[in-house]
């Protein structure tokens, strides 16, 4: 090694946004923070340039936090603090001829003119929350629209028709158009959020829409036009948290019809004081203990056996996409299924499973990794809960997953 040979310095990298959120919090423009930096070296951090861990702690003693904290996405309180506090929601027409229009106003309140000045729609709290309230009952479509600065709403309530073909009956929508104001005084004029929190509202009401609708339509995205078309994605893992391996996945046809009763004759042979079942994210986390050995055994607990179970759709070009799956209608399972009330195991926003006519030669599937995944199955579910997939060797050999190489 030539000893005054230049080495090369370790680089990390930001999170961009945070790096912004918190230049935009000082309220002081960059030229005033540069205490030691140069200008130009803070523009590149906040646009997402790698940067030495020396540079890196100097920014962060700037900006009166830690290199950590500069590494984590912003949290949810730090964006909320530079929202503006006020905003519009006013009733608007639906954007689609409807059966009915309910006005919007019949929920969330508001003078003649239809409107109401109240907090910004992080989280989903009133007014939009009275707005999902308001009819409670049969299953519910939300569309998410944006134009300009302003954000746009759409509730389209609906029914599955009582026969087998379980076609939706839309029996009528609210619509509630909403953007922040700028108070001074007594006065309110529109103003215009920034690109970050523009994005960070439209990303919010997205995944909060996943858990309070049966159908989501987002601007810019291909929606599912029935939740038939939803298939239960289920995966299993072994061993503790910092120990688990997966085993494999299934995917089932439908909640009702295959799903449901695989799981319910899985969980009907197990010791209930062994079964824990809860919501996580957007789906269901089933979570068997293991069964203590007589004599004790190293790692005994390495034989938990964790099922976790989300809902996804097949979009036209073949790949697997998040479905949307009420909190409210997985709480529901998720008491039914402690109770051991098989019954009460239904969601009430999904269509009920009926078997196509004809002789039945295909056995029901079980809650177990399936031992032929189709490649072109594995290779959906892996790209949809791996954001940035890899090669498909290094994924096969650590998700431990058989696949059939026929397609």
């Amino acid at each position: 090694m030539v000893w005054n040979e230049k080495m090369p310095k370790e680089t990390i990298q930001l999170n961009p946004s945070k790096v912004r959120l918190l230049i935009r919090e000082t309220g002081k423009p960059i030229k005033a923070l540069a205490n030691g930096m140069s200008e130009k070296t803070i523009q590149r951090i906040r646009t997402g340039t790698r940067t030495s861990e020396t540079t890196a702690s100097k920014l962060a003693k700037i900006l009166g936090t830690t290199v950590e904290d500069l590494l984590l996405p912003p949290g949810r309180d730090e964006v909320e603090r530079q929202l503006p506090h006020n905003w519009l929601y006013e009733g608007v027409t639906p954007s689609v001829e409807v059966r009915r229009h309910f006005p919007a106003q019949l929920a969330i309140g508001g003078d003649d003119g239809s409107y109401i000045v109240d907090r910004p729609p992080s989280g989903w709290l009133d007014p939009l929350d009275e707005l999902l309230k308001w009819h409670p009952r049969g299953g519910r479509k939300v569309v998410l629209r944006r134009a300009a600065h302003a954000f746009l709403i759409e509730v389209h309530y609906f029914e599955y028709t009582p026969d087998r073909a379980q076609e939706l009956n839309y029996l009528g929508a609210s619509a509630c158009r909403f953007f922040p104001l700028a108070r001074t005084g007594d006065e309110f004029k529109k103003v215009a959020l920034d690109a970050f929190h523009a994005d960070w509202i439209w990303s919010d009401l997205q995944r909060l829409a996943m858990g309070r609708a049966d159908i989501v339509d987002v601007q810019g995205s291909v929606a599912p036009a029935h939740p038939r078309e939803y298939v239960p994605v289920a995966r299993f893992y072994r061993g503790m948290v910092i120990r688990r391996r997966m085993e494999g996945i299934r995917v089932f046809g439908q909640f009702h019809l295959d799903f449901r009763r695989a799981l319910i004759e899985f969980l009907n042979g197990l010791n209930p004081r062994r079964v824990h079942v809860s919501t996580y994210g957007l789906g269901l986390q089933i979570r068997i203990d293991a069964v203590r050995p007589e004599v004790y055994e190293p790692h005994w607990q390495d034989n938990e056996l964790c099922i976790e179970v989300d809902l996804a759709w097949w979009t036209p070009d073949g790949r697997l996409a998040p479905a949307p799956w009420r909190l409210d209608h997985r709480e529901r399972i998720v008491t039914a299924l402690t109770e051991r009330n098989w019954s009460y195991v239904y969601s009430p926003g999904l269509p009920l499973g009926y078997r196509p006519d004809g002789p039945e030669d295909e056995e029901d599937p079980t809650l177990t990794p399936d031992p032929h995944v189709p490649a072109h199955v594995a290779e959906a579910v892996m790209a949809l809960y791996c954001s940035e997939p890899e090669p498909w060797g290094v994924l096969s050999a650590e998700w431990e997953i058989s696949v059939d190489a026929v397609a």
